[in-house]
């Protein structure tokens, strides 16, 4: 039985979810009550950041493939800055250290996405009858509702 996923719809919960871990990082959480969390919270959103990257890649006859990739751009650059910010306070978090390299990883393959979406979105062969562009700041208007 084939299955209808809706990648815009996954990619607005990942891109809300994402919200709410960047707003928690500036907060002086407990360590013992939330890194572990957080932690497995960053490995679901590798997984299913590249999942999702891999299946709509492979669907460019979507009709909205264009505006899933730039949807998804805009949910991976958020998920690289939580990365980056992790990275910057390694120091300070004991389940970081241990996992430093995954981390390190995962940063260079979402940036490694980032520049294919990047290249898929600027592809003259990819058409659609109308392309409407949204840039990054209407993106994150509609997104995070205004």
């Amino acid at each position: 039985m084939s299955q209808k996923i809706v990648f815009q719809d996954n990619i607005f919960q990942i891109t809300r979810s994402l919200d709410l871990i960047k707003d928690g990082m500036s907060l002086e959480l407990s360590e013992e009550l939330f890194a572990k969390k957080t932690i497995n919270d960053i490995l679901f959103f590798d997984f299913a950041l590249q999942s999702i990257f891999s299946k709509v890649e492979a669907q460019t006859q979507l009709p909205s493939y264009l505006d899933t990739m730039q949807c998804l751009y805009f949910s991976i650059i958020k998920f690289a800055d939580i990365l980056a910010t992790m990275l910057s306070k390694k120091d300070n978090n004991s389940i970081l250290i241990n996992n430093i390299e995954k981390f390190e990883s995962m940063y260079t393959i979402h940036q490694d996405l980032l520049t294919r979406i990047r290249e898929i979105v600027q592809d003259d062969n990819i058409t659609q009858d109308t392309v409407n562009i949204v840039s990054q700041n209407e993106l994150s208007e509609l997104l995070n509702f205004g």
